[in-house]
């Protein structure tokens, strides 16, 4: 290894059409304005790969929380992401009943880089509810994905005044290219909350319906996107909208309180992991946070390779501490270490299979919180 739907009132877009998005569907007509289910581009097509954040940032670890949904009773895909370990949240015009969540799965690791038919599916078939003025629906999981994926914290405060967001979803601009592959994407803009829906900049299109909005500031989840406003034929229109969050946390604690379980990360300093013997168990793409809490604390963690495999090991340190990384193999042998001052230590290379553990200590004597991923 080497160091380093939407409610609207009709009459307020009365030469315009309104647009929600899932997938790539036929127009029709409603109250007399056409509604295809497909959202939009608003200007240049401003989003790019989640795979160019090169950073163990905010917005890259809750793209681990974000999934392709296959919709085979529909023949078409949305977005969803995770609000438990084991519910996924997406639109409720992708699901409009118990019926249309027959088959579905959903892939947390469609992104450049994976090859088509690769990835990883898990069985989400199982309808929990949905709200159709609030426009989402609810479905369980087999397996715990939030065992290994992010699960996303869902904010229950209204936006500010033009506050920055970006959303992370499955798409690809498929009007230029017909049969692009819908990797995972990352849009910025500016959001406003207007007549109880948030209206927003942040490009999108069709097949990124359930998509998470994020504020830029708290990086939790403002809102669940679902629709556009305008199309030119090609994608393009004037602006796109979302429900908000906190009207949604509020049905769902009223209706279905058991699906939000806690979905903040554990601490690991809660168990005693300062030695090897005591390491925490760090599974792939699963972000571990934790704190150096005292001048001499250590935290040990391990994970396992089950083939040869190209790996990234990040620390994202938090207050301008001074936190180094280690890694040892098996045999506790230090393999590699990062010991730059820099909010972000990494090391990376190709492994063999087998056992490693990771260590996390501070610099003579530095405490601080950070955040850990193997990728």
């Amino acid at each position: 290894m080497n160091i380093k739907s939407l409610v609207l009132v009709p009459v307020l877009f009365v030469s315009l059409f309104l647009s929600i998005s899932c997938g790539k569907k036929d127009s029709v007509l409603q109250n007399g304005f056409e509604v295809t289910q497909s959202s939009i581009i608003v200007g240049g097509l401003d989003w790019e790969e989640i795979t160019t954040l090169k950073s163990l940032g905010e917005e890259r670890t809750n793209s681990f929380g974000v999934a392709h949904v296959d919709l085979p009773a529909m023949g078409s895909r949305c977005t969803g992401f995770l609000i438990s370990s084991n519910i996924v949240m997406t639109n409720q015009h992708c699901i409009p009943s118990a019926a249309y969540a027959r088959g579905v799965t959903v892939s947390f690791n469609v992104e450049e880089g994976i090859e088509k038919g690769r990835e990883e599916r898990f069985d989400c078939s199982e309808f929990v509810g949905n709200n159709k003025e609030l426009d989402f629906a609810l479905l369980k999981c087999k397996g715990n994905p939030g065992q290994k994926y992010k699960v996303l914290e869902l904010s229950t405060s209204n936006l500010s005044s033009d506050e920055q967001v970006y959303v992370i979803q499955q798409n690809c601009d498929y009007y230029d290219q017909r049969d692009c592959y819908y990797t995972k994407k990352i849009s910025f803009g500016t959001a406003n909350l207007q007549n109880g829906s948030i209206t927003h900049d942040a490009d999108t299109l069709g097949g990124s319906s359930g998509s998470p909005v994020f504020s830029s500031i708290t990086h939790k989840v403002v809102g669940i996107h679902h629709a556009g406003l305008g199309n030119n034929g090609q994608g393009r229109g004037i602006e796109n909208y979302a429900v908000p969050m906190k009207e949604i946390v509020t049905h769902i604690l009223a209706f279905h309180p058991q699906v939000l379980t806690s979905n903040a990360p554990a601490p690991v300093n809660s168990v005693n992991n300062d030695t090897f013997e005591g390491a925490s168990s760090l599974s792939i793409k699963k972000v571990m946070s934790g704190k150096i809490g005292s001048v001499g604390d250590l935290d040990y963690f391990k994970f396992t390779l089950s083939k040869t495999s190209k790996i990234s090991i990040k620390l994202n340190i938090s207050g301008g501490k001074d936190l180094d990384l280690y890694v040892y193999n098996s045999k506790k042998k230090q393999l590699a270490k990062s010991e730059s001052i820099k909010p972000l230590e990494e090391i990376g290379g190709t492994a063999p299979a087998g056992t490693y553990y990771v260590l996390v200590k501070g610099y003579k004597g530095a405490m601080g919180s950070y955040k850990l991923i193997v990728e």
